[in-house]
């Protein structure tokens, strides 16, 4: 079933482009504030793509092991 990573692929790749400068306009807003706040956004807005990406990713991998 290649075709799921077909799929995957065309969906996850722009939905992180998507993702990405949408973190980098809120980095503009948060970040240099202090540093706390730095270390704050930097570590959820690395962490909060796990979130919906994750089930993509074990629905793959359950199609996989069939």
């Amino acid at each position: 079933m290649r075709w799921r990573h077909l799929l995957i692929a065309v969906g996850i790749i722009p939905a992180l482009i998507l993702y990405m400068a949408l973190c980098m306009m809120a980095a503009d807003i948060f970040v240099g504030w202090h540093w706390i706040t730095d270390v704050v956004f930097y570590l959820v807005a690395g962490l909060v793509w796990l979130y919906p990406v994750g089930p993509i990713i074990k629905w793959l991998a359950n199609h996989e092991a069939e």
